[in-house]
């Protein structure tokens, strides 16, 4: 084990990731002048790509394939359950859709109403002032006023839905529902950036952060596990195995910001094992790697009898709260892309087609009985423990998808486009890679390793900062919440090491 005193020492931060959570608080810190240091698994080439947009459209994209996480894992639940990862600076925003609404205060109220077990220990209202900080970075292109269940972001670009929607919106919004362009970070109208999509976080936040000075950034550093101190009673150092070498060095640290993603932020607390925490670091209530969610997802086709427009893309928002079982919920997003325009051309209504696709992003009640653990009997190629993924959606899941899938039917029907559902496929567990909560925030150790500072309840100076810490996940996107949370527990980081509280 190798000491990197040239380049690291234990007054610095080490973030570990550089996705969307890990890249906003690593600006954060860095602004806030925070020595940083990151610790990115990826090799520094690996994220390349081309996204080029012209006019508000975006003309080409080349991106590598979303890679399926087979090594070492195994699927313990439902058998066909998917897990993907991008091993690379920025991640998975290497192939990210760049949808970015915020969670509603319904979301967090749907959580309270579902009893102690899922109350979320902050709410919409602590949030929302670090959805106002992350957004302006983001470039978002959205609605500029409120709909039920989707409050609107800080917007650069504002759309509205063409009039072809008008009829649909009238409809929807007698029914409790919202419609409005799905809000998505786009970047300049006018692009070309150099990796898988226009957002890539690495690009976008972390190579900005590198000109304060503060951060040092580790390539091809695959941590292994946290050096907790029982003396010191914290985290005093990071044990990395360098991806190029196999050789293992020891990062000192002053405080930790987990940003490896749901599945590994878990794996790694689990595999930090000490005297004081045998079942995993901070782990004192054995609920470290338990509530495993995601979102379940379905895809519909529907034929109309008249064209209807696909840009901006059209966001049907969940049933309201009365008419909804707690914590199931769903929405639909409408789909796009360059071959739709072609086709819409060929039609002779540009913009406009007469066929509408769908993906409706529903979700699941956490349970303890759904987790990821460590597995003894199989290994990874960084000579860790395997990994155990044990999910199932419960059967209220497929249902909600059904449900919502039917109330787009009846609103189009009732704006008179007479839809007829072509396809409809509901998606194995984990396809929309969004997998959170097995590190969750929660008042109570009982039933969550965090705080409401995003901390371990047991560690103080280690923070996570991704969607692990979502004590429930709504039916939304959870990328710009994470980012949220990520700079709100940052800042009272910062604000704490300067302070000497840590």
């Amino acid at each position: 084990m190798l000491d990197d005193n040239d380049n690291d020492n234990d007054a610095r931060v080490v973030v570990v990731g550089s996705g969307p959570a890990g890249a906003a608080a690593t600006l954060l810190l860095t602004r806030a002048g925070i020595d940083v240091t990151l610790l990115e698994a990826g090799l520094a080439h690996t994220a390349r790509g081309l996204t080029a947009r012209v006019g508000g459209m975006t003309v080409a994209r080349v991106h590598r394939p979303l890679a399926r996480c087979s090594e070492g894992v195994t699927m313990t639940g439902d058998p066909s359950a998917v897990l993907y990862e991008d091993v690379s600076p920025g991640g998975l925003t290497n192939h990210w859709s760049c949808a970015v609404p915020r969670f509603s205060p319904d979301d967090f109220l749907d959580a309270r109403r579902a009893g102690d077990m899922y109350q979320w220990p902050v709410d919409y209202e602590e949030l929302a002032p670090w959805y106002d900080w992350v957004e302006p970075m983001l470039y978002i292109a959205g609605a500029a006023a409120d709909v039920p269940h989707l409050p609107a972001a800080k917007v650069s670009h504002v759309r509205s839905l063409g009039a072809s929607w008008k009829a649909v919106a009238e409809a929807a919004e007698l029914e409790g529902h919202g419609l409005a362009p799905i809000p998505y970070t786009y970047g300049s109208k006018t692009t070309v950036t150099f990796s898988g999509t226009v957002f890539n976080s690495f690009v976008r936040l972390v190579k900005p952060a590198q000109r304060s000075g503060h951060l040092v950034i580790r390539y091809g550093a695959r941590v292994t596990r946290l050096e907790w101190s029982g003396t010191a009673k914290r985290v005093i150092a990071v044990i990395i195995r360098d991806a190029r070498t196999g050789v293992d060095h020891r990062v000192r640290c002053r405080a930790v910001v987990l940003a490896a993603g749901a599945i590994n932020t878990s794996k790694l607390l689990l595999q930090s094992t000490h005297a004081d925490f045998p079942a995993g670091l901070g782990n004192t209530h054995g609920v470290l790697g338990c509530y495993l969610h995601d979102h379940p997802i379905a895809k519909v086709e529907i034929d109309l009898a008249a064209p209807i427009s696909f840009q901006p893309a059209a966001y049907l928002t969940r049933a309201p709260m009365d008419r909804s079982l707690p914590l199931y919920a769903a929405a639909c997003l409408q789909g796009g892309g360059r071959g739709m325009f072609a086709r819409s051309l060929r039609s002779g209504h540009p913009g406009r087609l007469t066929s509408c696709g769908f993906n409706v992003f529903g979700t699941m009640a956490p349970a303890k009985t759904n987790y990821v653990a460590l597995d003894p009997a199989h290994s990874s190629s960084d000579g860790t423990p395997g990994l155990l993924l044990h999910v199932r959606h419960p059967p209220e899941s497929e249902r909600t998808l059904l449900a919502a899938r039917d109330q787009l039917v009846a609103l189009l029907s009732h704006a008179q486009l007479r839809p007829q559902i072509r396809t409809w496929v509901v998606d194995p567990v984990g396809s929309s890679v969004h997998f959170a909560g097995t590190c969750r925030m929660h008042a109570s150790p009982e039933l969550g390793m965090l705080d409401r500072w995003s901390r371990l309840h047991a560690v103080p100076n280690v923070a996570v900062a991704d969607s692990a810490a979502f004590t429930t996940g709504p039916e939304k996107n959870p990328v710009l919440t994470a980012m949220a949370l990520a700079a709100r527990a940052s800042q009272r980081l910062a604000d704490d090491l300067r302070a000497g509280v840590i």
